[in-house]
């Protein structure tokens, strides 16, 4: 029957889902479920999902199945229930289950050679123009001309049926992405683990730039009694197909920052699971904090990220995450510490942070200690004594007295003003990485500027103020990435913060080829003050640069406004007396120490650190796998911020424009 209709589209198999076969759209009503797909998935429906395509070229999807799918189009990505029907358009791609089976919708007209020539013919006008430009750029345009070429070579792959779009993609990019070879020769030893943070793992790229890596089954796993999931935005589709254990611990609590209209969890019938969305005083503010505590028999588990959890921002971006293991404290000395309220700097930071975010409290059985209230105070009997971070988070309100100092920036600024560092970072620069800009002004950026530039030497020797770089992506870059312009959607600055004029001297580049993510945008946010390939601190955190994040002082000085909530962790140089090898999930639960008469001093230093540059009194290297280069380069004349709402007409690697979402 079906050759007698008219093909009017395909749905192309994406990534992992290449497995299935070419699905043909054709003119009507086209069903689609469980026998399209080779992989056996009883998550997915006989009739999953209709297409209605008309002859006028429009395409309608109806989900006819139980469960939703997701459907990404120009930039955003939105579920569809159950019942539930939206327009689907040329390049749009959709998610028969949320993270898995992903097909792009491509029209038959799209896909003809004479497209692919357009495209390598608008390649060499381009090349012809650029001749008359400076030797820079005309050596960056002819790269951009043999990618442009080698993607339309691969689009024309796929058109004979031989090639999937994720594995073009991935072939398109290979030249950049096999330059990571510092990541690749970065190992760590496990007792180093909480002492550096790692990368999270990119799908797309290869073994090599992902070697150390994370992924989220690496930080959820073994047997958890109870867990804490704090994050801004969680898809709960997407989180528990990544990590269906997370049905079987027994309590699960969820703060989240998500509109209570969007999201719906009463559906999933999770029992003993606890969603909570912390207080918001002041208006404009937002939950952003991420971070995973999961309780074990044994101890604890922390660990600080930048990721949503999403499938997007697990897989396709670049991400960071800081993670350490904790034992129990001995029954006493926990005790102690619960009625006093006294421990560790990092203990008493965690505990006056948790509190802030005020959930309801509920009960819990521990293995060994029995039935206990889960509050703020149960996070006291643990051991952070060797926590070798310290927390720096964020907390709405209007911050006086004693507490002008306890968040944000003031937060910072108390513990650079604390810390000794080597006289090499007297005036050193700094440098701002982050995803989103807040609408700023010259006077608060000087303000954030003084807090990072805290700090003296041994002789009591202020750094004095450092010179900042905000490293961002530009528009190529965004264009040019692994997702092309959809990337754009997780770098939401408006034109209006970004295009501001004192601004531009501030602009550098997003660049990554020592850790081949390039083309994998950034959506970890990043704070350091450096001297060559030495690191004075680093900050990793869930704070982009605003004044929501941070706060602004007021009242002359005497008052810190913030409005959302934000958690970090700040690498500082230390001295080693031992190390500490505990981990929740070795069967024995082990406390290994590695012992260490001799103190030691660390030094922070980027993986592009030689041996024989400028030495000092440290004996212990810590490599920081920093994702973007440094020194970082000044934009060009040629270079443009990446502002979301702007509209570029030049196609991205899929062939897409970016119009200006309404």
């Amino acid at each position: 029957m079906s050759s007698s209709r008219i093909n009017i589209g395909t749905l192309i198999p994406v990534g992992n889902s290449n497995a299935s076969n070419k699905i043909p759209i054709y003119e009507g009503d086209n069903l689609i479920g469980r026998n399209n797909v080779k992989i056996v998935d009883k998550r997915l429906s006989r009739k999953h999902i209709s297409l209605h395509a008309s002859s006028n070229g429009s395409i309608e999807v109806l989900v006819e199945g139980p469960n939703p799918i997701i459907l990404s189009s120009d930039g955003s990505r939105r579920k569809i229930s159950s019942n539930e029907k939206s327009l689907v358009k040329n390049g749009d791609i959709l998610e028969l289950i949320p993270g898995s089976h992903l097909f792009k919708y491509v029209e038959i007209e799209k896909r003809n050679s004479f497209q692919m020539n357009k495209i390598v013919n608008s390649c060499k006008k381009e090349k012809r123009q650029s001749e008359t430009n400076n030797d820079e750029t005309v050596s960056k345009r002819n790269k951009q001309i043999i990618q442009d070429e080698a993607l339309a070579r691969e689009l024309q792959k796929m058109e004979d049926g031989n090639e999937a779009l994720m594995d073009f993609r991935v072939s398109n990019n290979s030249q950049k992405i096999e330059d990571g070879n510092e990541l690749n020769n970065f190992r760590v030893s496990k007792d180093l683990i909480p002492e550096i943070f790692r990368l999270i793992k990119v799908q797309s790229l290869p073994s090599s730039a992902n070697s150390s890596s994370v992924s989220i089954q690496d930080i959820i796993e073994g047997d958890v009694v109870v867990a804490v999931l704090s994050n801004y935005m969680v898809d709960l589709d997407w989180l528990l197909s990544a990590c269906p254990n997370l049905k079987n611990i027994p309590h699960v609590l969820v703060v989240h920052g998500e509109s209570n209209s969007s999201f719906d969890h009463s559906k999933y019938k999770l029992k003993n699971w606890v969603f909570h969305k912390p207080p918001l005083p002041i208006s404009y503010g937002t939950h952003h904090s991420k971070a995973v505590l999961l309780i074990y028999p044994s101890g604890i588990r922390i660990a600080i990220h930048t990721a949503n959890y999403i499938h997007i921002d697990w897989n396709n971006k670049t991400q960071g995450v800081w993670m350490q293991d904790f034992s129990f404290k001995n029954v006493n000395t926990s005790n102690s510490n619960i009625n006093n309220n006294r421990g560790s700097p990092f203990e008493n930071d965690l505990v006056e942070y948790l509190a802030s975010l005020k959930w309801p409290e509920f009960r819990v059985n521990i293995p060994n200690i029995g039935n206990v209230a889960f509050n703020a105070s149960f996070f006291r009997k643990f051991d952070y004594s060797n926590a070798k971070v310290r927390l720096i988070g964020s907390v709405p309100g209007y911050h006086t007295g004693s507490n002008l100092t306890k968040w944000g920036h003031m937060k910072l600024l108390k513990i650079l003003e604390e810390s000794k560092f080597d006289k090499e970072f007297i005036k050193s620069p700094l440098i701002y990485q982050f995803s989103s800009l807040g609408s700023l002004d010259e006077k608060w950026l000087t303000e954030f500027q003084n807090s990072l530039s805290a700090g003296s030497t041994e002789d009591r020797c202020q750094l004095g103020i450092g010179q900042p770089l905000i490293v961002f992506p530009t528009v190529e870059d965004v264009r040019c990435s692994i997702e092309g312009y959809s990337a754009g959607g997780a770098i939401p600055s408006p034109q209006k913060n970004v295009e501001k004029e004192f601004l531009k001297k501030y602009w550098a580049k997003w660049k990554a080829d020592h850790v081949g993510r390039c083309r994998a945008m950034p959506h970890i946010k990043t704070y350091t003050r450096y001297n060559g390939q030495n690191i004075a601190w680093f900050l990793l955190t869930s704070a982009n640069l605003s004044k929501a994040a941070w706060g602004a002082l007021q009242k002359n000085n005497t008052q810190l406004m913030i409005r959302s909530y934000e958690l970090g962790v700040l690498f500082l140089p230390c001295e080693v007396h031992n190390r500490s090898s505990f981990s929740c999930t070795k069967p024995s639960g082990s406390n290994v120490s590695n012992n260490n008469t001799d103190k030691s001093k660390t030094k922070l230093v980027t993986l592009c650190w030689k041996k024989g540059e400028e030495e000092s009194d440290a004996s212990e290297i810590v490599r920081l796998p920093v994702p973007y280069q440094i020194p970082p380069k000044p934009y060009t004349s040629q270079d443009v911020p990446w502002s979301w709402d702007k509209r570029y007409t030049q196609k991205d690697v899929y062939g897409q424009t970016w119009p200006r979402l309404v």
